[in-house]
């Protein structure tokens, strides 16, 4: 199965679970997986590095500084070649302003995708995968 097809099918058995929110954990998760499939005879160095940033919200952890942790974890996931698509979903309300600017901040364009339930997820799909396949 292509890649693209692994992960169209991933995003269509996502369950949502809500809990704590820790984006620089899951940015630098992300960064480890790309890095390893690099290292592999499928990683070509051809293929684009893709962190699709799904959430319900900021981040609440770690502890501390969770908007600048995640901003760093961000900044060097980019600067590594990753391409950053943040997710927004959320079941009661649209995205606070507040929320839509640091979201913005840590993707690769400034563009955010905002849901208002998770099973919309499946409608973006065309247009996520228009997003990034013009990326040069």
């Amino acid at each position: 199965m292509a890649p693209l097809e692994q992960t169209i099918l991933a995003l269509e058995d996502l369950t949502y679970t809500g809990g704590s929110t820790n984006h620089a954990d899951a940015i630098n998760a992300c960064r480890t997986s790309l890095a390893l499939a690099a290292n592999t005879p499928e990683g070509d160095g051809r293929r684009k590095s893709l962190i699709l940033l799904i959430t319900d919200g900021d981040p609440s952890e770690p502890e501390g500084t969770p908007l600048w942790d995640a901003q760093v974890a961000a900044t060097q996931a980019k600067s590594e070649g990753a391409f950053i698509i943040p997710l927004h979903i959320s079941q009661s309300s649209s995205l606070v302003p507040e929320t839509a600017s640091y979201l913005q901040s840590i993707s690769s364009d400034g563009l955010v995708f905002d849901v208002s339930e998770f099973a919309a997820l499946g409608s973006l799909e065309d247009r996520l995968l228009a997003q990034i396949s013009c990326q040069v």
